[in-house]
């Protein structure tokens, strides 16, 4: 089991011209939706990009190249006041992902951000065998925490006074699960200063505290 820090690129904000969607699901034709992704992020030159799967619009952050990043920043930043970030600079999209076996089991979902990780650090202090909800964007999930392992749920909506018998989707060993927590953050932290060193490269002001917004860093 890994933990891996990742942004969404969604296609259409690299692209202004408008290419048709795939006629199926993702789940259907991955590949479909992988080639319209590319098609789209070609446009502004991120063809170098990998998503972490088939058909996905999350990438890694540690596989992003110093160009791939300037361009994706001036995107976020495009039309912005810089000189009121804390007013209209938000955290990137994106968030943890769980790969076991070299399988996605567990990714960012609607409105989850890359300062989630916060939630995640949550996990080692939490009461035992109890179960607390863990906000990755929703559907969101539920973990619990025993002796030794955290218990993650499947995908839900509800809240945790209306779920009734919570089911155990996967388990993980506690160690082996902070530690990748804990390598995560470190991982963020990094990106935070490549963000910082990317931003003064393109001479933008209040370089440093963009990027500490960027991935909700106190």
């Amino acid at each position: 089991m890994k933990i891996v820090n990742t942004i969404e690129i969604e296609p259409l904000d690299y692209t202004d011209n408008e290419y048709a969607y795939p006629k199926t699901t993702k789940i259907k034709d991955p590949k479909a939706w992988s080639d319209y992704w590319y098609r789209c992020i070609s446009d502004s030159n991120l063809q170098n990009l990998e998503p972490i799967e088939l058909g996905s619009y999350l990438v890694d952050i540690n596989k992003i190249g110093d160009s791939e990043l300037k361009i994706i920043l001036q995107k976020e930043l495009k039309d912005i006041d810089v000189s009121d970030v804390e007013e209209y600079v938000g955290q990137l999209i994106g968030g943890i992902v769980i790969i076991e076996h070299d399988k996605v089991i567990i990714e960012p979902s609607c409105c989850g951000d890359v300062s989630d990780i916060q939630n995640w650090e949550s996990i080692e202090t939490s009461k035992l065998d109890q179960w607390t909800q863990l906000w990755i964007g929703h559907p969101w999930l539920f973990y619990k925490r025993t002796d030794h392992n955290i218990i993650l749920s499947d995908y839900t909506d509800y809240n945790l006074k209306d779920f009734k018998n919570i089911s155990e989707k996967y388990k993980f060993s506690e160690q082996g699960l902070i530690s990748e927590i804990k390598s995560s953050r470190k991982c963020l932290n990094d990106f935070k200063n490549r963000i910082t060193r990317a931003l003064e490269e393109l001479e933008i002001d209040n370089a440093h505290k963009i990027a500490k917004l960027m991935i909700g860093s106190k």
